[in-house]
C-alpha cells in the first residue's frame, strides 16, 4: 500500500511505519463525535425564533462538517510528517545512469528436496521461472549463476550476455551433483565470481530448501568471506512449513511421498545480517516472486545512493504552513464558533 502511495505521489519516505498510526482512524472520528455531541452554536442574531433554529441547525451541520474535515487532515498532515518524506532529484544524477548496474551472483540449491511439489511445478523449476523473468528486466548489472548441492559449480560467470545465462539456466537440475546442502560451499563459490571486483555494488541472492550439512566451507565463514568483499547476501528460504510433496518412484510406477521442511533460518538470517542484506521466506511461488521483486527494489535504491542522486527533502515550509492554516480554522471554529451562552 505505501509503495502505491509513494508512487502516486512521487514522495517516498523514510520511516513509512508511522502510516500505522492511521489505524487510529476509527478512534479518532469517535472522540470527535463525543467532544462536539455538547457543542452549541453561539452566534446570536436578530429574527424569529424558527428561522434562527432553521438558520442555526444549517450553519452548524455545515461548520462541524468542515471542522472535522479540519482535525481529520490535520492528523493525516502529522503523520506526513513523522513519516519523513523525500523526493529523489534524478537531475543531480550522473549523466547516463543507464549505463551502471550492479554485479549480481544468484547462488541456487538444486538439491533433490528442490523437486518437491509445494511450489509449482517444484522448487527448483519455480526458481527458475522467477529468476529467469529478474534477468529479462535487468539490462547493464552482471549476472551469474552458481548451483549447489552437496558441491557447487558456476553455471555461468558473471556476465551483460543475458541469453547466454537464460540459456545455463534452464539446462540445470542437480542430477550430476554430489548430494546434500553444502550452503557454505555454495556460497563461497558465489563470492569467488566476485572477489576483487572493482564494482562498488555487489549482491548475492542464495536460494535454499534446507539446512548445511556436507562441506570445507561453514556458511558463518562464507559470510565472513562476503564481509570482507563489501558483497551484500540476500537469502531466501524456500517452501512451506510442515510436510512438502516429493515424487516419488517406485515399483509400480511414479507416486507421491511427503518429506519434512528443514531450514535452518537462524543461520540465513545470519548470514543476511552480517553482509547488510534480508532474509526472506518463500513458501509458494507468488511470494517467491513478490520476494525477488522486493531485492530488485531494494538494489536500485542503493545503485541511486552510490550514484548520487541525492534524496531532497520535501518542501516543509508548505506543509508546515498548511498545518497552521488548519490549526487555526480548527481553534477560530471550536473557540469563537461554538461556544455556549448562558
Amino acid at each position: 500500500m505505501i509503495g502505491i502511495v509513494e508512487q502516486y505521489i512521487g514522495y517516498e519516505f523514510m520511516e513509512p511505519y508511522w502510516f500505522f498510526l492511521t489505524l487510529l482512524l476509527p478512534l479518532f472520528f469517535w472522540l470527535l463525535y463525543k467532544l462536539n455531541q455538547s457543542n452549541i452554536f453561539g452566534i446570536k442574531y436578530t429574527n424569529t425564533i424558527e428561522n434562527q433554529q432553521e438558520i442555526n441547525s444549517f450553519f452548524v451541520m455545515t461548520l462541524r462538517m468542515f471542522l472535522h474535515a479540519f482535525k481529520i487532515l490535520l492528523f493525516l498532515l502529522f503523520i506526513v510528517l513523522l513519516a519523513k518524506p523525500i523526493k529523489i532529484d534524478e537531475s543531480s544524477a550522473m549523466p547516463d545512469n543507464s549505463a551502471y548496474g550492479i554485479d549480481l551472483i544468484f547462488v541456487l540449491d538444486v538439491s533433490l528436496s528442490m523437486q518437491a511439489m509445494d511450489l509449482k511445478p517444484n522448487r527448483l523449476e519455480s526458481a527458475k521461472r522467477v529468476i529467469g523473468n529478474f534477468v529479462r528486466q535487468r539490462k547493464n548489472d552482471r549476472i551469474g549463476l552458481v548451483v549447489y548441492s552437496g558441491e557447487a559449480y558456476s553455471a555461468c560467470h558473471k556476465t551483460t550476455d543475458h541469453q547466454l545465462f537464460q540459456s545455463q539456466l534452464q539446462y540445470i537440475n542437480g542430477t550430476d551433483l554430489v548430494q546434500g546442502t553444502a550452503l557454505g560451499v555454495g556460497l563461497g563459490t558465489g563470492i569467488t565470481q566476485l572477489r576483487g571486483d572493482s564494482t562498488s555494488s555487489k549482491a548475492i541472492i542464495l536460494l535454499t530448501d534446507g539446512k548445511n550439512n556436507i562441506g570445507a566451507i561453514s556458511p558463518s565463514e562464507a559470510a565472513e568471506l562476503a564481509v570482507n568483499e563489501n558483497i551484500r547476501v540476500y537469502t531466501i528460504g524456500v517452501g512451506t512449513n510442515g510436510y512438502a510433496p516429493m515424487p516419488d518412484v517406485g515399483l509400480f510406477g511414479s507416486g507421491t511421498s511427503y518429506s519434512l521442511v528443514e531450514i535452518d533460518e537462524g543461520i540465513l538470517k545470519e548470514i543476511s545480517d552480517k553482509t547488510g542484506g534480508r532474509y526472506f521466506r518463500a513458501t509458494d511461488s507468488e511470494s517467491l516472486q513478490n520476494i525477488i521483486a522486493e531485492i530488485d527494489k531494494i538494489e536500485k535504491k542503493i545503485m541511486n545512493k552510490e550514484e548520487q542522486i541525492l534524496p531532497q527533502t520535501a518542501q516543509f515550509e508548505t506543509l508546515l504552513t498548511l498545518l497552521l492554516i488548519l490549526t487555526g480554522a480548527i481553534i477560530l471554529g471550536d473557540v469563537f464558533l461554538f461556544m455556549v451562552y448562558e
